[in-house]
C-alpha cells in the first residue's frame, strides 16, 4: 500500500517535464525582470514573442508560486486577435479562507474571452465562464464578486483594468503566441 501511495505522489513529478519547462519559465522571468529594470523611454516600440508553452511554464512554475499560491494549475490557450481561453484549478486553504464554504474552496474554472490593452494597462473581458462544469454569465459572477467585498471601501470587478508589469507597454496574442511590446 505504501509503495502505491508513493508512486501516486511521484507521478506529477514525472509528468512535469513533458508539459512545463523550468528553463522556458526562467527565460521569461529573466526577461520580465530585465524589462522592469530598464528606465529608458524609447520612441521605437520593440517586441519580444513567447510561445504558449513558455508562458504556461512561467505561469505554473514561477508566477503562481510567487504571487498566486491558491492557483494550483493554469493553462492558457492563445488565439489570434487577443482571444485567450484556458482553465485553472484553485484551492483555497488556510486561515485567510476559513469563512468560505467548503464547496467553494476547491474548484476548476474554464474560460474564454478577449484581452484588451491601452495606456500601459490591460483587462480581460470574459465571454464564457464555467465553474466545475456549470456555465455562469460573467456579469452575474462579477455581481457576486462585488457583493462578497462588503467590507471594502473600493470594490474590484472582474472586468477592471490593471497596470501592466513595469517596462511593458502593451500585449498582443496570436495563434499560440504572446507578443510583449516594450
Amino acid at each position: 500500500m505504501k509503495k502505491i501511495l508513493l508512486l501516486l505522489l511521484l507521478i506529477p513529478i514525472f509528468l512535469l517535464p513533458s508539459e512545463f519547462s523550468i528553463d522556458k519559465a526562467k527565460k521569461i522571468d529573466r526577461y520580465l525582470k530585465k524589462l522592469a529594470e530598464k528606465k529608458r523611454e524609447s520612441v521605437i516600440l520593440k517586441k519580444v514573442t513567447f510561445d504558449e508553452r513558455d508562458l504556461n511554464s512561467y505561469l505554473n512554475l514561477i508566477y503562481t508560486k510567487r504571487y498566486a499560491r491558491e492557483v494550483k494549475y493554469i493553462k492558457l490557450i492563445l488565439g489570434k486577435n487577443n482571444f485567450v481561453s484556458g482553465n485553472m484549478k484553485i484551492v483555497l486553504r488556510g486561515e485567510k479562507y476559513k469563512n468560505i464554504p467548503s464547496f467553494l474552496k476547491d474548484f476548476e474554472i474554464n474560460f474564454e474571452g478577449k484581452l484588451f490593452c491601452n495606456n500601459y494597462r490591460m483587462r480581460y473581458e470574459f465571454e464564457k465562464v464555467k465553474i466545475n462544469g456549470t456555465t455562469f454569465a460573467p456579469e452575474i459572477l462579477d455581481e457576486a464578486f462585488g457583493a462578497a467585498q462588503s467590507g471594502y471601501k473600493v470594490k474590484k470587478s472582474m472586468f477592471d483594468w490593471f497596470k501592466l508589469l513595469p517596462g511593458i507597454k502593451s500585449l498582443k496574442t496570436d495563434y499560440k503566441k504572446l507578443i510583449i511590446f516594450y
